[in-house]
Formats: structure tokens, sequence, C-alpha cells
């Protein structure tokens, strides 16, 4: 697939928005050793607003682009949940927009411009930099991999396996980070040793892209 349209990516973020909802109990979990115990709370409520709100009409049968429809994702993130992490797991998702003006389908090069300028803008607003044990650990391995993929021609579907793959290996480096940002750091050694909650969700939402434009091709 080198091309996708506003309709495939409705799919494909409603289905991150259930894999998040779904992971809610591992994510509490997790954040229960090294934090507060809210993350996965806090990340059912956003996707689950994120999903009604991407439910409520047929992008493509409206004619609107994928431009509106991640600005309606992350809009739904920051309106509802709230604090840092309505700020930066919106800006995941509207970071971005400029790279997605106008345009009706995305190329694998636009995906991966979009995401790289998400990346940067989280890293502007967290002050977060590789090895703060963040989200950021598993984004910007995936973000790296995408422009590598872009780069060697790859189709959609291929890119975003590696990607999904590559945020998992962010996911296992932040296991041997001590936390440095956010709640957490109020941990410090206890935090050595597991993965954090942040990241675990990122690779999770980089996994349910890659099986929903999987099963597009």
């Amino acid at each position: 697939m080198q091309n996708i349209n506003v309709a495939q990516l409705q799919k494909a973020l409603l289905h991150v928005c259930d894999k998040i909802i779904d992971a809610e109990p591992m994510l509490t979990e997790l954040d229960t050793i090294i934090g507060d115990g809210d993350h996965g709370f806090g990340m059912r409520i956003g996707f689950s607003a994120m999903k009604k709100e991407l439910s409520k009409c047929d992008y493509m049968q409206e004619k609107r682009i994928p431009y509106d429809l991640f600005k309606d994702a992350g809009m739904a993130l920051i309106r509802v949940m709230g604090g840092t992490s309505g700020v930066i797991f919106g800006t995941l998702f509207i970071g971005g927009l400029p790279a997605l003006e106008k345009k009706e389908v995305l190329s694998l090069s636009d995906l991966a411009e979009y995401f790289a300028i998400s990346t940067s803008k989280i890293q502007q607003r967290g002050k977060v930099e590789r090895g703060d044990k963040t989200m950021y650990d598993a984004l910007i391995e995936a973000c790296e991999s995408l422009k590598n993929s872009s780069q060697e021609g790859k189709t959609i579907e291929d890119a975003f396996m590696e990607a999904q793959l590559a945020a998992k290996e962010g996911v296992e480096k932040s296991k041997n980070m001590i936390s440095r940002k956010g709640r957490s750091k109020n941990f410090r050694d206890k935090t050595y040793g597991h993965a954090d909650s942040g990241a675990v969700s990122t690779s999770l939402i980089f996994e349910a892209l890659s099986e929903a434009f999987s099963s597009e091709s």
C-alpha cells in the first residue's frame, strides 16, 4: 500500500482507541508500580472520548480529509484528559498537522513527516530527551524507523510493522532507565527494571496502526 485515504485512517484510529481502552488494566498495573496508578484510567477516558468523536461521522462521505481526522482525535484527548498526559498525547495527533494540510490521501512520506513533527513538538513541550524514561523513548524509535522506511521506499504496512517493533524496543530500553521526568521521577531507583507506562501506551498506538494498515493491504 503506497497511499492511504481518510476512511482507512478513520478505521485505524478507531482500532487504536479500542486497543488503548482494552489495555487499561495493564497500564494501571504498570503505573501503580512506579507512578500514582492513574495512567490507565486517564488513557481509557481520553481514548473513549476520541472514539466517540471519530464515530460521529463518515469522514470520507462528508468529504473531510486526514487533517480533520487527526485534529479531531488530538483535540478530543486534550479536552477530556487534561493535565500533562492530555497535552502530550494530544500533541501526538495534532502536532504534525502542518504536514497534512489540503492532502486527501497520505503517502508514507507524509506520515513519516507528520510523526516527525509531532515527536519534535512533544520533545519541546515535555522538555524530554532519550533516556528520561518517558513515552518519548518509544516514540522517537518509531519515528526514526518511519523516516528510514520512507527513505527506503517501503510500503505503509511494512513501515508501520517495523515502527511498532521499534517502539517496543524503546519500551524494553526504558526498563533499564531511571525516571527523570514526571511523577515517576519521585521513585528514582525504584523505577529501574520496569517499563514506563507512557512508553507502553505509545507502543500500543503504533501496534494498533500496524494491525489496521496490514488488514487493508
